[in-house]
This record gives structure tokens, sequence and C-alpha cells, in this order.
């Protein structure tokens, strides 16, 4: 992804172009974490993961994949067809 400016608004506040919300698939009220690193502004997004579905299930559900790590991610996936199982 390309480097993008962006402006610190009176308040100080910053909006996250949306080409880099749709990349790390933010939403609103998606949590962030902040640092500051040798003088550089780090944010990044905080992932927690509930696996309890998971766990045990081994996708015996019937999702592909990539559905289930796009779900994992917080990503919509087009919707594809489960597979049956013979």
């Amino acid at each position: 992804m390309e480097v993008m400016d962006v402006t610190l608004a009176e308040r100080g506040q910053i909006v996250i172009p949306k080409e880099a919300r749709d990349a790390l698939g933010l939403k609103p009220g998606a949590r962030l974490q902040l640092r500051v690193d040798g003088g550089r502004l780090l944010i990044e997004k905080k992932v927690q993961l509930d696996l309890s579905r998971w766990v045990g299930k081994a996708l015996d559900d019937g999702m592909s994949t990539e559905q289930a790590l796009a779900e994992l991610r917080g990503r919509a996936v087009p919707w594809v067809a489960p597979t049956r199982k013979a």
C-alpha cells in the first residue's frame, strides 16, 4: 500500500483513509493499539480471537479454509456455497 497523507484535526483526531481501513478490515468500533517508537507513531489493529468456535470442530461445518480464515480476520468474503461431504 502506498504512503497516504492525513491531517491532524484541531482536537488531535485523524481519519484513517478508506483504502487502509478496507485493507485491514477495520469497521466502526474496531480496537486499535497505538504506540510511539523512535519518533514514529505506530497504529495496529488489535486482534482478539475467539477460538471457541474452532476448537475441536476442524471446519466440520462445511466452511472452506478461505472462509474460515477470512472470518477469523474479520474480513468479508464473497459467498461461496459450502461443499457437501460424502
